[in-house]
């Protein structure tokens, strides 16, 4: 059924409209509590809206956009946690080829407003909407014949409730979005709360948000092998609040048996910043390097997390498609460290820890990875913080280096 945009005039349209605002998010328009446009963390009440969150909804387009490219079926896109659309309708307006566009929300009134900015943006037709908690949808809609192409879930909190319903209803290869919102669980500040909902102990540490990237691609990773899946990380990425992880899934039991293979743990010395990375844990007690005691985070994922193929042709695409704007050059430059960034490495270093180390002014980034390129090591910049760096040296090996 098509609506016309004079439409919600007549549907029950009892906003106050000094209470909401009409704003444009690159082509889609969409009707927004004005609240949220200020607030410091915008309520879910009466529907939840974060402008904050356009980077990571400009990342996302990117990603589908490359992921549906040569695909011929009929292609879905279903997002659980709809709020007032703004995803599900941008991925409308900026990505054609997908034809269906699925929105759920738990909310009646999220659901009520993401039909209204369908209408704003005339994409009614090739939209389906849901009122309904997201385990019951999911479990409902997507039966086996009937599966999702892109599933896409952004909960305020934690997605471990969720991954099993979403693995059940993506087809193969189909590709899911993942976003964890309680940072605080996945970088240590609640060890005992992430081991219950990841399966594993976090770090708290310079790098901690890539460790809690890490934890939950390996919680995605054991569910899905449980269901003869495999995941295979596109992209991920983190700040501050939130961590999201791309992966495509597969229905394979030999790839789902190797699992093992992609998973171990990190050992940290809080007392020298020594770190390294490991199979097995056991009998590891005191760092090597000046034999205080360890903390060990585990199991994660040590394998990479992006694919390096698909993280190339988005970069490429930038070539065809800039339009002088600076979040381009954002998004261009975010996309060129990934591509160069060593994402086997499950760790980083930041550069004023290496000063506080040596005593001295801290280098710039640029500056140390020229220095350990060198001298024959591997090192890269890191998109999970713009002070950090990868490499494969060891802290030994940096002090001698940068020292002198």
């Amino acid at each position: 059924m098509v609506f016309s945009y004079d439409t919600k005039i007549n549907c029950n349209f009892n906003f106050r409209y000094s209470n909401w605002s009409f704003i444009l998010e690159n082509s889609t328009k969409l009707l927004v509590p004005s609240h949220s446009l200020i607030q410091k963390e915008p309520s879910k009440f009466p529907t939840f809206f974060n402008p904050a969150a356009k980077l990571n909804r400009d990342i996302s387009i990117r990603i589908y956009k490359n992921f549906v490219k040569d695909r011929k079926e009929n292609i879905s896109f279903v997002d659980t946690m709809a709020g007032t659309g703004i995803r599900g309708l941008r991925v409308a307006n900026e990505i054609p080829s997908i034809k269906r566009i699925i929105f759920n929300d738990i909310n009646p009134f999220s659901i009520y407003v993401s039909k209204v900015n369908a209408i704003l943006n005339n994409m009614y037709y090739k939209c389906d909407f849901y009122n309904k908690e997201i385990c019951n949808f999911l479990s409902c809609e997507f039966t086996f014949d009937k599966r999702a192409t892109i599933i896409d879930i952004d909960p305020f909190g934690t997605p471990s409730p969720y991954l099993d319903c979403i693995l059940r209803s993506i087809q193969n290869s189909g590709l899911i979005s993942v976003t964890a919102t309680d940072t605080a669980v996945l970088c240590g500040v609640y060890p005992k709360v992430c081991y219950r909902k990841y399966y594993g102990s976090p770090l708290r540490t310079k790098y901690s948000l890539e460790i809690g990237i890490r934890l939950l691609l390996s919680c995605i990773a054991l569910i899905a092998s449980r269901l003869d899946l495999y995941v295979q990380p596109i992209f991920s990425h983190g700040y501050r609040n939130y961590i999201r992880t791309y992966c495509k899934v597969l229905k394979s039991n030999s790839f789902a048996n190797k699992i093992q293979e992609k998973l171990g743990y990190v050992i940290h010395c809080f007392y020298c910043g020594n770190r390294f990375v490991t199979k097995k844990p056991y009998q590891i007690m005191n760092c090597e390097n000046c034999h205080s005691k360890v903390s060990i985070g585990g199991p994660l994922w040590i394998a990479n997390i992006y694919d390096k193929n698909v993280v190339s042709d988005i970069v490429y695409s930038f070539k065809y498609d800039y339009d002088g704007k600076k979040s381009n050059d954002f998004l261009k430059d975010f996309f060129t460290i990934a591509l160069e960034e060593l994402d086997d490495y499950p760790y980083h270093y930041i550069n004023d820890e290496i000063g506080k180390s040596l005593k001295k002014n801290v280098m710039s980034i640029a500056t140390i990875i020229d220095i350990l390129k060198k001298n024959g090591f591997l090192s890269s910049k890191t998109v999970f913080a713009t002070n950090g760096f990868k490499t494969n040296a060891s802290l030994n090996d940096m002090k001698r280096l940068l020292s002198s």
